[in-house]
């Protein structure tokens, strides 16, 4: 399974709660900006259209370590299996400093019509790019 480098960044002080570390609606962001790199390398945002979406249909997220103010972060990203219609997706943060893994993000996305609102078979042309992924 190979793995792409999809998102680096910092815990910036706005994203902080009561708490004194990130709050969760951060790492979803951080995971939503590595998860569009990642569709980039599967080359679904090459498809992308008015007719033709791609969207979450379930998300699993572990907290592993709390992060904080001024952490750097890195998340590496890596598609484990797709099906006719489904792609899972796996992306992990990392403290970019310790190297720890601070949480993991598994997701389950699928392409649709954006018309009717149904998913539908990824094409031909994509799957030999899936396939080299998984390795």
């Amino acid at each position: 399974m190979k793995k792409f480098l999809t998102y680096k960044g910092a815990v910036m002080t706005w994203e902080c709660d009561s708490n004194g570390h990130m709050n969760v609606m951060y790492y979803i962001n951080k995971f939503e900006n590595a998860g569009r790199n990642l569709s980039l390398e599967m080359g679904v945002s090459k498809i992308m259209s008015k007719e033709i979406g791609f969207v979450v249909v379930e998300q699993t997220i572990k907290y592993l370590r709390e992060v904080f103010e001024d952490d750097l972060l890195f998340v590496e990203s890596s598609l484990v299996n797709f099906s006719n219609k489904a792609m899972v997706m796996r992306h992990e943060m990392f403290n970019g400093i310790t190297k720890e893994l601070v949480s993991t993000m598994d997701v389950v996305g699928v392409l649709f019509n954006k018309t009717n609102r149904k998913a539908i078979p990824i094409p031909k042309d994509r799957i030999d790019i899936l396939k080299k992924m998984i390795g």
